[in-house]
């Protein structure tokens, strides 16, 4: 049966918490005879001096597989005495032509013109006071009883300061090759040759950012300090930290308003229904339309003081040399050994090592030409030979 939504607030629930927020929401066999089609904002200007960014998009009905971005816009942020314009780099990506950084006691607004004709304006926002990291660290613990590795946050809000904040983290882990060769192997005018490997493909590192969304705030304390902070938890079975891990952890201080719209947010990217007893219609932004005063908006436009701080580690920080190291990036890395004796042996064998399918590991008298997947032997499948700058041993 075809069930019927006839008001924007429960559609959103899913095309907006499908497309805008992180949470993930099982599809279900519905589909909408009324459905309105709402921009989407989303932008954060910082007090880094960066090239600043702002996201455009529309909801998406049910039907659709993911959100329409919105390009050929006009964007820029207006504050006291500049203008920052902003330019489209990809579809629905908008960034700063020049860098800069939003200042304290400072007003802007966000102003949009679509490619239809509409005008958007944000609310007037100011930059929060800061509150600054004062411990970022990895401490083992077993959650749900789940041993493990927290990485664990002390935040020093002085009086006056946000109280609020929202966090992202780029995380850098080094990966080594369960298998490694010195030759690789071609098949040149039906011949098999060995040469010497040039490129390094036994350690890598691989960087990942978060997509969740992580919320604090002191609302309810005496003080703007927040102690123990769970940022991440990897068990004690995640490849990540098998040798050696980098978490880069940004704290954004936000207003009250912008932290209650992305705990909402939150909540719903949370639920287990789509269909839950949180309704929508509590989400408010601050994007209004210029147009149509009865258009539906939404996002937030919102200034944030950040800080920033980069912890390292090693397995053997927190585990013994001999414990079980779970370093399984990659599985089912068992070796092959191929016909080459025909020619049409040597032809499949050639396509393989093309198209990465296949990687040589090494010669078996008994058994001949011994080969793995590509991803059990080389690590730039999965990230980088090459140390990130900021990378330290």
């Amino acid at each position: 049966m075809i069930a019927k939504i006839d008001t924007l607030c429960k559609f959103l629930i899913a095309v907006i918490l499908i497309g805008f927020a992180s949470g993930c929401v099982k599809p279900i066999d519905i589909e909408a005879d009324t459905y309105e089609n709402a921009l989407v904002v989303e932008g954060t200007i910082t007090n880094e001096l960066s090239y600043q960014e702002i996201f455009l998009s529309r909801t998406y009905s049910l039907e659709e597989k993911g959100p329409a971005k919105e390009s050929n816009a006009q964007i820029r942020v207006v504050s006291n005495s500049d203008v920052h314009e902003f330019q489209e780099t990809e579809p629905g990506k908008y960034v700063s032509v020049q860098p800069f950084k939003a200042l304290q006691n400072v007003e802007y607004r966000l102003e949009i013109n679509t490619s239809n004709g509409r005008q958007y304006s944000s609310e007037i926002e100011k930059l929060p006071e800061s509150s600054e990291i004062s411990s970022l660290y990895a401490q083992k613990v077993t959650i749900e009883g789940e041993e493990g590795l927290a990485i664990l946050a002390d935040v020093n809000g002085p009086e006056g300061s946000s109280g609020f904040f929202k966090y992202n983290y780029q995380e850098t882990y080094k990966i080594v090759s369960p298998f490694t060769s010195m030759r690789d192997l071609y098949v040149i005018d039906d011949e098999l040759v060995q040469v010497i490997k040039t490129k390094e493909e036994t350690t890598c590192y691989v960087t990942e950012g978060s997509s969740e969304i992580i919320l604090a705030n002191t609302n309810e304390q005496a003080q703007n300090n927040i102690d123990r902070l769970l940022i991440k938890f990897m068990d004690k079975e995640s490849f990540k930290t098998a040798h050696r891990y980098s978490i880069l952890v940004k704290q954004l201080s936000l207003s009250e308003e912008a932290y209650s719209y992305y705990e909402t947010l939150q909540d719903f990217s949370e639920s287990e229904s789509l269909f839950t007893q949180n309704q929508l219609g509590l989400i408010n932004g601050n994007i209004i339309s210029q147009s149509d005063p009865d258009e539906a908006v939404v996002g937030v436009f919102s200034l944030a003081a950040v800080t920033v701080q980069r912890i390292f580690f090693d397995f053997e920080d927190f585990y013994n040399r001999n414990d079980f190291r779970p370093d399984a990036h990659v599985k089912e890395c068992e070796a092959v050994f191929p016909p080459t004796g025909t020619a049409a042996d040597r032809e499949v064998l050639r396509e393989s090592l093309a198209t990465g399918r296949l990687k040589y590991l090494g010669f078996d008298v008994q058994k001949g030409y011994r080969f793995v997947r590509a991803a059990c032997i080389d690590c730039t499948v999965f990230g980088t030979n090459v140390p990130p700058e900021f990378w330290e041993e």
